[in-house]
C-alpha cells in the first residue's frame, strides 16, 4: 500500500535530455528558476533547463519545465 501511495503522488518532469524523471514533492528541498546565462557558461546545467530542483538527499535535477509550472504541480 505504501508504494501505490508513493506512485500516485510522484509528478513526472522532463529533463534537458528529453528523458523523464519521477520526483516525490515531499522530497523536494527547494525550487529555483535557472538563472539567466552570464558570460561564463555553467557547465553543471543545460542551457535549455528552466528551473532546477534541489532535492533533500542533495541531488540536483535541472528539468523543462518552468518553476511556476512545478508549483502548480505540487499544490494540487
Amino acid at each position: 500500500m505504501n508504494a501505490l501511495a508513493a506512485a500516485l503522488s510522484m509528478i513526472l518532469l522532463h529533463r534537458a535530455d528529453g528523458g523523464e524523471v519521477a520526483v516525490i514533492p515531499a522530497h523536494i528541498a527547494s525550487i529555483h528558476a535557472k538563472a539567466p546565462p552570464a558570460d561564463a557558461k555553467n557547465k553543471l546545467l543545460s542551457p535549455a533547463a528552466r528551473c532546477v530542483l534541489w532535492m533533500d538527499d542533495g541531488k540536483l535535477i535541472a528539468v523543462l519545465e518552468t518553476c511556476d509550472a512545478i508549483k502548480k504541480l505540487l499544490e494540487k
